[in-house]
């Protein structure tokens, strides 16, 4: 499903939640569309996906994590949205 063309450091709302885009995952990939960090007290990683409509985090097997401090993203989640 094609889905709105994101960048690493974008900003995405995934299921109420402000996002910063981490990574992109191969196109077509059956785990999702990209990580992204989000909670700007416990940076957090998960895996986004598109559903043709929006965003939404896709279902996860300790895929979930704490992001490491130094990641470029986690200081763009911690400057917040422009």
């Amino acid at each position: 499903m094609n889905h709105p063309e994101i960048h690493v450091k974008n900003w995405i709302d995934v299921a109420n939640h402000k996002c910063a885009v981490q990574q992109l995952l191969p196109l077509g990939s059956p785990i999702g569309v990209s990580t992204v960090v989000l909670n700007k007290t416990k940076p957090t990683t998960r895996i986004a996906g598109w559903n043709g409509e929006k965003w939404y985090f896709m279902p996860s097997h300790d895929f979930d994590g704490y992001a490491y401090e130094y990641d470029p993203c986690v200081r763009e989640l911690k400057r917040g949205r422009h």
